[in-house]
């Protein structure tokens, strides 16, 4: 399953992107629609070609899941701290591995937790556990998309086919419910049906 990146640039430069980042479900948007997006939990990277553009954005209301690409010449002062920034020109490969390094280190927050690659960390109270690679893969799909249905967990994340009868998915969710319990979080994950949910 490609993770998912969103890119938000008036340009028009979706081919070149799709084959620059194709180990990425890219979704282009306007930069206009990033402020309907700055609490997304994707991995987002906002282009910004001069002062124009940077005057279209608020980047104190964005959340650190924000990459913003610059040109050098381009004033920085109104960046938030959290932001992490490249500024342009690099090379295409170096431009690539600055891009998968912060998807990569990029934590994912839903209420009160954070996560990352090996740990669950309460916000409130700094409580962690640390998760096992299909667990932080369950739950930060459970983050990003809210709700789900199981079999698409089962094919996309655990790469088992769905008329396998198989209890793997339960109990990596058994797993990770006792770990959001050892952190006190006040996020539930819930099953109705054949779905799962991610809820406070």
């Amino acid at each position: 399953m490609k993770n998912r990146l969103k890119i938000f640039s008036d340009e028009k430069i979706y081919n070149f992107l799709k084959m620059l980042f194709s180990d990425y479900e890219i979704k282009l948007m306007r930069l206009k629609d990033v402020e309907r997006n700055k609490q997304s939990a994707d991995p987002n990277i906002v282009i910004i070609r001069n002062d124009k553009d940077l005057n279209l954005i608020n980047f104190k209301n964005l959340n650190d899941n924000f990459l913003v690409i610059t040109h050098m010449n381009i004033n920085l002062l109104s960046f938030e701290d959290n932001l992490m920034q490249i500024k342009t020109p690099l090379s295409i490969k170096r431009l690539k591995n600055k891009v998968e390094h912060f998807v990569q280190n990029l934590k994912v927050k839903f209420h009160d937790i954070s996560i990352d690659n090996d740990k669950i960390i309460n916000l409130e109270n700094s409580s962690f556990c640390y998760l096992t690679k299909i667990e932080y893969e369950i739950l930060r799909y459970l983050i990003i998309e809210k709700q789900t249905n199981k079999n698409f967990i089962k094919e996309n994340i655990l790469n088992i086919k769905s008329n396998i009868e198989t209890n793997s998915l339960e109990s990596h969710l058994t797993r990770i419910r006792k770990k959001m319990n050892i952190v006190r979080t006040a996020v539930k994950i819930q099953t109705k049906n054949e779905n799962l949910l991610i809820t406070v």
